[in-house]
């Protein structure tokens, strides 16, 4: 393609009829007066006109002279010539003419059409001629950038030259691939430098008018200002962003408050708990050593046991308490050793045969993705016992390539995808926003043989800490 023809040039027609008959010379499927001068039914005329003038020609002589005895003969045969012919092309131009009138009248009309699309239009439309590179803008142009068409270049460079520095040989390289490569339409955004030197978002669109010959000839499409739509959609990704970042820090301190909570809770009250337990059995072992009245002394011993197996199950009850708060395993042994022992509680309180499966190797992860998975391991393990009505649980930790992946598979009922859909399934929506944070995929799918499976596919830029840090 020549250099010249770099994008989109447009000729502004010099009136609406011409411009429109040009136009549909160029597509090849103009009318018959666009087409050609003379049509078929005149073709067929002149044919036979031809052969009658000949006819004539040769007959001519003598019926004249027998007519009149050679009188003037050139001068009859000349005049009965002529007004023949004459008549002739009398009515084949009359019609060829009537055609024309009319393709002019439809051709006018279309450019009236066009014109007042044009400006009842609130986007830039432009013509580009590819062969002779000179570009037609409508008065949207005007509304759109502030420029008066009289201030633009008659070419193509009153695009390019307008176009985004970073946008611009993306732009101008993509217009080029859709015409060289035989593609009817041609579609991109970009900016667009405005009169007073601001840049407008530009969503642009136009079609390649193919000639008979099957060379591409013309480019029509227009201009449409996208700029409050993408400030809006930015605005909308930043609030987006700073929603799941801020949802992030409270997950975070809400993780660590529970953590000091269940330091508290086994640090400090669980020693007073042990101290008085080791009080209770010192007592409980000084009476039973006393002599005396038994009866007496056996109704104190009694209380002294009662008070002792109180105190161990309320110590057990604050261990339980501690563990749902934030489990010591998570922190001091690992997330696959917290798995393990989450699913060993879970198969006592839940009556589930649960089944382990993480392979030798440690899972190598940060303390808050570790904290991430182990709670949406949780949750899943709730959707099981309220939901599912399994009696299995298959549970796996492994890592696949790059990724850390817990799969949960249970051989109950099965999630529907009214379920998935029904916006009061809370724990799918925790579970769907904690891997959000992480930059992860869960799935939650049907099992060929049954049940709900449940996968968390964690990336190693989960790591990264700028998924928890506020944007």
């Amino acid at each position: 393609m020549k250099t010249k023809q770099e994008v989109p040039a447009v000729v502004r027609p010099k009136s609406p009829g011409d411009a429109d008959l040009k136009f549909t010379r160029d597509r090849g499927q103009g009318t018959e007066a666009g087409a050609s001068l003379i049509s078929r039914p005149e073709a067929i005329a002149v044919f036979f006109y031809v052969i009658f003038a000949v006819v004539w020609i040769v007959i001519s002589d003598s019926a004249i002279r027998d007519f009149e005895q050679g009188t003037h003969l050139q001068t009859i045969k000349a005049l009965l010539f002529v007004s023949v012919t004459g008549w002739f092309f009398f009515m084949i131009l009359r019609r060829s003419f009537r055609k024309r009138d009319a393709a002019l009248h439809v051709a006018h009309e279309a450019c009236q059409r066009f014109e007042l699309v044009a400006r009842a239009s609130n986007d830039a439309m432009w013509d580009w001629n590819l062969v002779t590179d000179e570009i037609w803008w409508s008065v949207g142009f005007e509304n759109l950038f502030g420029y008066r068409l009289e201030e633009l270049e008659p070419t193509i460079d009153s695009w390019i030259n307008r176009l985004h520095p970073e946008d611009k040989d993306r732009t101008v390289a993509d217009i080029h691939r859709a015409i060289d490569s035989g593609k009817r339409t041609w579609s991109d955004e970009y900016r667009f430098r405005r009169k007073d030197g601001s840049y407008a978002y530009v969503f642009d669109r136009g079609f390649v008018v193919h000639g008979a010959n099957g060379k591409p000839v013309r480019m029509v499409g227009g201009m449409t200002d996208v700029t409050d739509r993408k400030l809006a959609a930015a605005k909308l990704d930043m609030a987006h962003r700073q929603m799941r970042a801020l949802s992030a820090r409270l997950q975070s301190a809400r993780e660590e408050e529970r953590t000091h909570i269940a330091r508290e809770i086994h640090d400090e009250l669980g020693q007073m708990l042990t101290a008085l337990k080791m009080d209770l059995s010192w007592i409980e072992k000084r009476f039973s050593e006393l002599e005396g009245n038994e009866t007496r002394f056996n109704s104190i011993l009694e209380k002294l046991v009662e008070a002792s197996d109180l105190t161990d199950q309320t110590i057990r009850c604050l261990q339980n308490i501690a563990a749902e708060l934030r489990p010591g395993a998570l922190d001091s042994l690992g997330l696959a050793t917290a798995i393990k022992q989450e699913a060993s509680r879970f198969q006592e309180r839940a009556g589930l045969a649960c089944h382990v499966v993480i392979p030798e190797g440690a899972i190598d992860v940060k303390s808050e993705v570790a904290t991430a998975i182990f709670r949406i391991f949780q949750e899943a393990l709730t959707n099981v016992a309220r939901h599912s009505k399994a009696t299995e649980l298959n549970i796996q930790l492994c890592r696949q390539e790059d990724n850390v992946v817990l799969t949960v598979r249970d051989n109950g009922k099965g999630i529907t995808e009214a379920d998935l859909e029904n916006p009061r399934s809370l724990g799918l929506v925790g579970m769907r926003e904690r891997a959000s944070l992480l930059n992860s995929e869960i799935s939650f799918g049907r099992a060929p043989a049954g049940g709900t499976v449940v996968t968390l596919r964690v990336p190693e830029s989960a790591n990264d800490t700028k998924f928890w840090e506020l944007v």
